[in-house]
C-alpha cells in the first residue's frame, strides 16, 4: 500500500514538473534550474514506479534528491563566495545579518522568467507587455553576472511570507568608488515582489553619484503604504543613517511608486527624504505638492496599468517642483528601456546634488 501511495504522490507532483519543463523549451533557463528539472523528473519517475520496480524506484529517487541537494549547495557556496567581493549583496534589515538561505538556492532568473511565462498564459499580462521582456530580461541578468555570477533574491523569501518589520529582506548595492558615501537611494518594489534585477538597474543609475542603494522587500502586493510597509521604509532609512547617510532619495516602481507617493507627506515630517522619483505609479498630487519635495515621474507612454494621462496630470499639479520625463515604452519601462530610465534618474539627482553643492557655498 505504501509503494501505491508514493506512486499516487509522484502522479501529483509530475504535473508542476511537466509544466516546467514545457516552459524550459520556450523560456531562457540557467544551467541550475536544468539541473533541478532534471532532479525533480528523476524523483517524479522513481516515485511512480514504485509499486512495481523497487530498484529503478530507489535509483532514480535517490539520483533526483541527490542532484537536487547538490545544486542547491553549489549555489550556497557560490553565492557567499562571490558576495564577499561583491558591492551588491541581500541582508536581513533591521539586525544587519546575513540574508536567510533560502534566497540563494533558486535563481532568480528562472524565477521571474517562468514566472512572467506563467502570467501570460494565466492573463496576468498583455501580450504587448509580454513582447520583448524575456530578452530584456535575459540582456539585464547577463550584465549582472559579468560582476557576480550567483546572487541571492529576496524572491523566495517574499513569497513565504517571511518579509516582516522585525525581520526583512534588502539589496543594498554600494557604489564601486572607494570613499565615504554621502547619498542614499532607497527603491521601493511594485507588484510581484522584490527582485534584484530590478534594484540592479536602479543602483546602475547613481553609482557614479557615489550613492548606496538599498531596495527593501514587504509581501508581493508591495503595499507600502500599510502599517508594515511603512515601518519596513522607515527601517530602511535607519539603515542609512546608521551608515552615516543623511541625504536620502525615495522612489518605487508601480505599486512602489505609488506607496512613494501615499507615504510622501509623513515621511516628509519623520524620515525627511530629499527628494522623490515616481516610475508608472502616481497618486496623491497635492499632498506629494505639499511636501515641498523635488519630484521626478517617468512614465511610458504605452502603459496599461497606469495611464500616461494620469502621469501628466499629477506633474500638472504638482507644478514647478515636478520634472517629467515620458518614454515610449509599456509599464515594464525599467527593463525594456533601461538606459533612459536610468539617464533620466542619473540627471535628476546630479541637478539636485549640484544645486544643493551651490547652495551650501
Amino acid at each position: 500500500m505504501f509503494r501505491y501511495l508514493l506512486c499516487a504522490l509522484g502522479i501529483v507532483f509530475a504535473f508542476p514538473v511537466i509544466v516546467l519543463v514545457t516552459f524550459a523549451f520556450n523560456t531562457p533557463i540557467t544551467i541550475s534550474g536544468a539541473a533541478y528539472l532534471i532532479g525533480c523528473l528523476l524523483v517524479v519517475a522513481g516515485l511512480m514506479v514504485a509499486p512495481w520496480q523497487r530498484k529503478a524506484h530507489r535509483l532514480m529517487t535517490f539520483s533526483g534528491v541527490g542532484v537536487i541537494l547538490a545544486v542547491a549547495c553549489m549555489r550556497l557556496v557560490l553565492a557567499r563566495e562571490a558576495g564577499m567581493t561583491s558591492n551588491l549583496k541581500i541582508m536581513e534589515l533591521p539586525s544587519g545579518k546575513e540574508t536567510r538561505w533560502v534566497n540563494y538556492l533558486i535563481d532568480e532568473q528562472d524565477s521571474v522568467l517562468f514566472g512572467e511565462a506563467a502570467l501570460l498564459r494565466l492573463g496576468g499580462v498583455s501580450p504587448r507587455e509580454h513582447e520583448n521582456i524575456a530578452s530584456a530580461l535575459r540582456t539585464a541578468y547577463s550584465e549582472i553576472r559579468a560582476t557576480q555570477s550567483v546572487f541571492p533574491s529576496p524572491f523566495a523569501g517574499t513569497y513565504l511570507d517571511l518579509q516582516k518589520p522585525a525581520s526583512f529582506d534588502a539589496i543594498v548595492i554600494e557604489p564601486a568608488q572607494v570613499g565615504p558615501t554621502k547619498v542614499g537611494v532607497v527603491f521601493l518594489h511594485g507588484y510581484m515582489g522584490n527582485v534584484t534585477i530590478q534594484c540592479w538597474q536602479i543602483a546602475q543609475a547613481v553609482q557614479e553619484l557615489g550613492a548606496t542603494t538599498v531596495c527593501p522587500s514587504t509581501d508581493w502586493i508591495g503595499d507600502w503604504w500599510t502599517p508594515q510597509g511603512e515601518s519596513i521604509v522607515h527601517a530602511t532609512f535607519d539603515y542609512l543613517h546608521e551608515q552615516g547617510i543623511q541625504t536620502i532619495y525615495l522612489g518605487g516602481f508601480s505599486n512602489g511608486s505609488i506607496g512613494t507617493s501615499r507615504l510622501a507627506p509623513r515621511l516628509a515630517m519623520q524620515a525627511a527624504p530629499s527628494g522623490l522619483f515616481l516610475i508608472a505609479g502616481v497618486t496623491n498630487a497635492m499632498e506629494v505638492r505639499n511636501t515641498g519635495l523635488p519630484v521626478l515621474v517617468i512614465q511610458g507612454t504605452q502603459d496599461e496599468r497606469m495611464p500616461v494621462t494620469a502621469a501628466q496630470q499629477f506633474v500638472e499639479e504638482i507644478g514647478d517642483l515636478g520634472t517629467y520625463v515620458e518614454v515610449e515604452s509599456d509599464h515594464f519601462l525599467i527593463m525594456k528601456q533601461p538606459t533612459i530610465v536610468q539617464e533620466a534618474i542619473r540627471t535628476w539627482l546630479s541637478n539636485l546634488e549640484a544645486y544643493k553643492q551651490v547652495g551650501d557655498i
